[in-house]
């Protein structure tokens, strides 16, 4: 937790800056070779760009079901 803080500190202080998120997508296409982000951003596409709905997925037919990300505990 002390890490975070003296993260979120030089934010504000604007000694960083916050990077902008990154979609599933755009990970899968600078780490072409990487299978699990090839799996999250197939899955967050079939949802129509959403990862609630990946984590509701209810198409247990999907060879990727099983190891879909964002999964429900």
């Amino acid at each position: 937790m002390e890490h975070l803080k003296e993260y979120q500190r030089k934010v504000q202080a604007g000694e960083i800056e916050r990077t902008a998120p990154v979609s599933p997508i755009e990970k899968a296409k600078q780490n072409p070779k990487s299978l699990r982000y090839a799996i999250n951003a197939m899955c967050f596409d079939c949802s129509g760009y959403s990862k609630a709905d990946v984590k509701r997925c209810h198409i247990t037919t999907c060879p990727l079901h099983r190891h879909r990300p964002w999964q429900a505990a």
